[in-house]
């Protein structure tokens, strides 16, 4: 949208630009620009990317941080999704933009297509003129200005009716009073509507109504549409003063059609009107004004104009922004290490001892895939036919992940190879084989992604992937003695400071994009055995959800389904006194997932 937005921006400015010069040549600028805006969404993924470098500035988390996913991401992209694959996790409002876009869309196909209903059942109640006059004034023009296609000139039966439409055989449809108008008149008429079809403007019209509606929602579309129709009409009233009407009389007759069709209700009819009162004082100033430039478009300024909204839609097609001094998507990042193929078990990347929280350990050392030299059942890259990939790494926020490692492995020939992001998020291979693909995307401090595609011999594929930051898991066992009426104690969870919140935050001295400091528990409680379950010597573990929010509190606590609700409700009672130091990411804190596991225990005396 935002591309296809700045090609009619363009479009508008350059029509300003170019006031002074000839109206046929502003019409074929805004012509090519709703056709380039139409096509740039649909040759995106045909070009090749390039990238430009901006400033990033500063950015601040939202006060609401978007949900995060309990499960290591996985997906399978379909053969036409090849090679602009995505595995992103997009905003709740996205689906309801969607389903608001499709009705719009689909609301407005629906107008137009009412529009040529009526316009088709309108013609075939027509009837050829039987005036002669127009028969023979339409020859002469047409022989005039170099019309050689069939014509077809149909009277109708509604009183202010005046439209030119049709692609393999166009018409003209007459008024039911265009019988009795006098021989200028009909110059004059038969040279605006020529000119509409000489210049093919009503395929122009029907193409540009059929943008506008995938755009409704869209101003520039809807200027950009109307600044046509008006451009349209300016270039015809041009073609008919270079026919020889002197331009009052061309005025004159242009005004009394209009008085004639100021009560027409045709306004929704998919065709260029030759006199809508809306634009006609505008056009009438226009035609009186003798220093305006009426040529009409040269061949070499018309492939001119294609050819520069060719190119702008390409550029525009395969533009990315980057952050500033970012190193290109071609270069390894400067803190990359061997390449390497990881197993695709998903694995927690951040763990909590049972009384305090303690930052990641470590990976463990992964198994190595010699890159230079694969087996021989895999396919070696050929000339002109090698596939690529580049994956974006992005977090919660959009935010570029660097130092993330990206794994490619092809489980049929046993092929790996692999690197980090750079500063801008990008991981870039090429020369490979084609084939099917598993695609692994990991950090410590956030959730594997794992995402199996095909690669396509000679295309690039594109995988933009959205990090989740990992998940709080703890294990508490609280026992008690077979057959105690009571546990020791107090007869409710007391919480016990435990630890101190951090001094500071090392992700503020490292200029590393994806900085995950993990929380600290702060305070603890110890769950309560349940005195009926103790009484009867019953054991039972039970998982709780929650969530760690942003500000160190627990919540959204939920027991797993068929938890035993004595047990749930000890551990809840003692999870929600729990304090923490909230998780950072990027020094901005954050919410994550909380998993406890509580096993009550009966221990014989």
């Amino acid at each position: 949208m935002i591309k296809g937005t700045v090609v009619l921006c363009l479009a508008l400015v350059a029509v300003l630009l170019l006031r002074r010069r000839s109206a046929a040549l502003r019409h074929r600028i805004l012509a090519a620009a709703i056709v380039c805006a139409a096509l740039v969404p649909l040759t995106e993924p045909l070009v090749p990317a390039w990238h430009v470098a901006v400033f990033q500035a500063p950015v601040v988390g939202p006060a609401k941080p978007l949900a995060l996913t309990d499960t290591t991401i996985q997906a399978a992209p379909s053969a036409g999704a090849a090679t602009d694959a995505r595995s992103t996790r997009l905003p709740r409002l996205v689906p309801g933009l969607r389903t608001v876009w499709g009705l719009g869309t689909g609301a407005s196909l629906l107008l137009l297509a009412g529009g040529l209903a009526r316009l088709t059942r309108i013609a075939r109640r027509a009837r050829p003129v039987a005036d002669g006059r127009w028969s023979a004034t339409a020859a002469d023009l047409a022989g005039r200005c170099g019309l050689d296609r069939p014509l077809r000139i149909l009277q109708t039966t509604h009183p202010t009716l005046l439209f030119t439409w049709g692609l393999r055989r166009p018409t003209v449809l007459l008024p039911a009073e265009a019988g009795g108008w006098s021989d200028e008149r009909i110059r004059v008429v038969l040279g605006h509507e020529l000119a509409h079809i000489r210049r093919g403007d009503w395929a122009v019209h029907l193409l540009a109504e059929c943008v506008r509606s995938v755009y409704w929602f869209n101003p520039l579309a809807w200027i950009a549409c109307d600044r046509l129709r008006l451009e349209s009409e300016h270039a015809c009233d041009d073609a008919v003063l270079r026919l020889g009407v002197e331009a009052p009389v061309y005025a004159t007759e242009l005004l009394d059609l209009a008085r004639l069709f100021r009560r027409s209700r045709h306004a929704l009819l998919p065709a260029p009107a030759m006199a809508r009162p809306s634009d006609l004082e505008r056009r009438i100033r226009i035609m009186l004004n003798p220093h305006l430039d009426r040529a009409p478009l040269g061949r070499t300024s018309g492939w001119l104009v294609v050819l520069t909204c060719i190119a702008l839609t390409v550029t525009l097609a395969g533009l990315s922004l980057t952050a500033a001094g970012a190193p290109s998507p071609g270069r390894a990042s400067s803190a990359a290490t061997a390449p390497r193929v990881e197993s695709p078990e998903p694995r927690a990347a951040l763990s909590i001892a049972p009384a305090s929280v303690v930052p990641p350990s470590p990976e463990p050392a992964p198994r190595q895939v010699a890159v230079a030299a694969p087996r021989s059942t895999a396919p070696g890259p050929q000339a002109g036919g090698s596939a690529g990939i580049v994956v974006t790494v992005t977090d919660q926020f959009g935010r570029f992940v660097s130092n993330a490692a990206v794994v490619l492995w092809n489980p049929v020939t046993g092929y790996g190879t692999g690197d980090h992001t750079g500063h801008d998020g990008q991981f870039t291979a090429s020369d490979l084989a084609a084939g099917a693909y598993q695609v692994t995307v990991s950090k410590p401090g956030f959730k594997k992604a794992v995402v199996t595609m095909p690669f396509e011999a000679g295309k690039q594929a594109k995988l933009q992937t959205v990090l989740a930051l990992g998940s709080l898991q703890e294990t508490v066992a609280v026992s008690a003695a077979a057959g105690s009426v009571a546990s020791t104690g107090p007869a409710v969870p007391v919480a016990r400071q435990v630890g101190a919140p951090p001094a500071s935050d090392p992700c503020a001295d490292t200029q590393e994009d994806g900085c995950v400091m993990p929380p600290r528990k702060l305070a603890d409680a110890k769950p309560m055995y349940p005195a009926s379950a103790a009484a009867a010597g019953v054991s039972g573990t039970v998982v709780i959800h929650a969530r760690l929010l942003a500000d160190g509190s627990v919540g959204d606590l939920q027991p797993e389904p068929g938890s035993d609700a004595d047990f749930a409700d000890a551990a809840m009672q003692a999870i929600r006194l729990w304090t923490f130091s909230p998780a950072h990411l990027d020094g901005v804190a954050v919410p994550v997932d909380l998993t406890v596991k509580v096993q009550f225990e009966i221990v014989k005396r």
